[in-house]
């Protein structure tokens, strides 16, 4: 076994185009697909009914635009917690949950009652959820602590914000009793998406991660477009490349298949041609085109007899060479190794020419 040469790769990226492009741009269209449902999908909050385990009532539900008007102009701060054993405390969600259990939220409300703004429509009466307040999230390399407060009201958020400040600062709210608690930052105004993350990546950097995910994607589409097409090679009917031609170590093989077309025919005639024998058979699944057969019958005593399968000649004839040739992409498989089973049966040596 040899390494392809540059011509084979060459023709095998040419003969396999249509596999490789074709997966490379199926796996982008997939994947536009996904990233496209995502983000429409992420237009509204899942309608699943939540129930407020203080009050046992079904909690408000809103869209995503309302939550983010919420988000304008939110303020946050930054702390860091150690239990008693001395380790870092990470768990935001049961840090959210105390900081919107029944009694923060109504010593929030006395400071700074909390009704629905303008631009959130849904809720034209009442109270915002509190759930949807104030986010509570944690940084994983860091362990710091981040609590972010949204109304839609930048004057509002400044005043729960300071409150809850105040209040672990104090050591007030009672959670924080047996822990130690270092505050990072006062609180300050943040920008933010949907979310509690800061914006720090804009949509541009966003798009930019998309496209380059992307190419990632196409880039590995087109290996396993090869892939696809090196495996075809194995499984096709047809003779290919990767199709072993040997049974014998006396075995010819001469592969014009690499010839330009233009001395293709030529090329074959002489390599049938050669060398002169008193006879020879010249077998092909398909008929050899008129030019090269019409070449061949023209020499004298034409020492040729042309079929398309060793049980449709003579069986007393002698031969003193067997030729078959075979058209990459064309000739079977099955029709090659039919005529080698039977020629196992004369002892003539057999040269095969692919063209």
């Amino acid at each position: 076994m040899h390494l392809p040469t540059l011509k084979q790769t060459k023709e095998f990226l040419q003969d396999n185009k249509k596999t490789i492009f074709g997966t490379a741009l199926t796996l982008v269209l997939l994947y536009a697909l996904g990233i496209a449902y995502t983000l429409f999908s992420d237009d509204k909050v899942e309608e699943i009914k939540k129930i407020d385990p203080a009050t046992g009532l079904e909690l408000q539900l809103i869209t995503d635009t309302e939550y983010k008007a919420l988000l304008e102009d939110a303020v946050r701060f930054d702390f860091y917690v150690e239990n008693t054993e001395g380790y870092a405390f990470t768990n935001f969600n049961l840090l959210e949950a105390v900081l919107l259990s029944p009694e923060v939220y109504e010593a929030i409300n006395s400071v700074e009652p909390i009704v629905a703004t303008d631009a959130i429509e849904a809720m034209e009466e009442g109270s915002i959820p509190t759930n949807y307040m104030i986010d509570v999230d944690t940084d994983n390399e860091t362990s710091e602590l981040h609590i972010t407060v949204g109304t839609g009201d930048e004057a509002k958020n400044e005043a729960i914000a300071t409150l809850l400040y105040e209040a672990v600062q104090a050591g007030t709210i009672p959670f924080f009793e047996n822990k130690s608690t270092y505050l990072l930052s006062e609180p300050h105004v943040v920008q933010l998406e949907k979310g509690p993350e800061p914006t720090n990546e804009t949509g541009t950097t966003s798009m930019l991660l998309y496209l380059v995910m992307a190419a990632g994607l196409f880039i590995g589409g087109l290996l396993l477009g090869m892939l696809f097409g090196f495996l075809r090679l194995f499984f096709k009917k047809e003779i290919t490349d990767v199709f072993n031609y040997r049974m014998s170590d006396d075995d010819i093989v001469l592969d014009l298949s690499h010839t330009i077309d233009a001395d293709q025919e030529a090329a074959l005639a002489h390599g049938i041609q050669h060398p002169a024998a008193t006879r020879k058979l010249v077998l092909s699944e398909e008929h050899l085109s008129p030019t090269v057969q019409k070449r061949l019958e023209q020499m004298e005593g034409a020492p040729y007899i042309f079929a398309q399968s060793i049980l449709s000649t003579d069986p007393l004839l002698h031969f003193d060479e067997v030729i078959l040739v075979s058209r990459k992409n064309g000739t079977t498989k099955d029709w090659y190794k039919n005529q080698r089973t039977q020629l196992e049966n004369y002892a003539t040596p057999i040269k095969i020419i692919l063209i």
